[in-house]
C-alpha cells in the first residue's frame, strides 16, 4: 500500500508540471518536476524492495475475481479486548522494546 501512495505522490508532482505549463510558470513546472522525479524514485525503490513490478503494483488488483455472493467466512473469530493495563502488562513483560520515532506516518 505505501507503493500506492509514492505513485499518488509522483503523480501530483506531474499534474503540478502541467499546470506549471499551463500557467506559463518555470517555478511551479520545476516544482512539480523535482516532486515527479522523487515519487518515481522513491517507487521504483520501493518495487525493487519489495520485489514487484510497477505494472503488478498499479494495475494489481484488476483481475483479482470478485468474491461470490453466496461466499461467507463462517469461521468463529475470536475478539479480545486491549486496554491499558494489558499493554502496560506486554511492555513490562518483554525482554526489548523497541520505539521506532515516526513509524506511524509512513505507514
Amino acid at each position: 500500500m505505501p507503493v500506492c501512495i509514492t505513485v499518488l505522490n509522483s503523480y501530483s508532482g506531474w499534474a503540478l508540471v502541467a499546470e506549471g505549463f499551463l500557467l506559463d510558470s518555470p517555478t511551479l513546472t520545476t516544482i512539480g518536476s523535482l516532486i515527479g522525479f522523487s515519487g518515481a524514485i522513491l517507487t521504483k525503490i520501493m518495487c525493487d524492495a519489495m520485489n514487484r513490478d510497477i505494472m503488478n503494483v498499479i494495475f494489481g488488483g484488476i483481475s483479482v475475481p470478485a468474491k461470490k455472493p453466496g461466499a461467507i467466512d463462517t469461521a468463529p473469530k475470536v475478539h479480545v479486548e486491549a486496554g491499558v493495563d494489558s499493554a502496560a502488562a506486554q511492555l513490562a513483560a518483554a525482554k526489548s522494546v523497541v520505539i521506532v520515532p515516526g513509524y506511524g506516518m509512513a505507514v
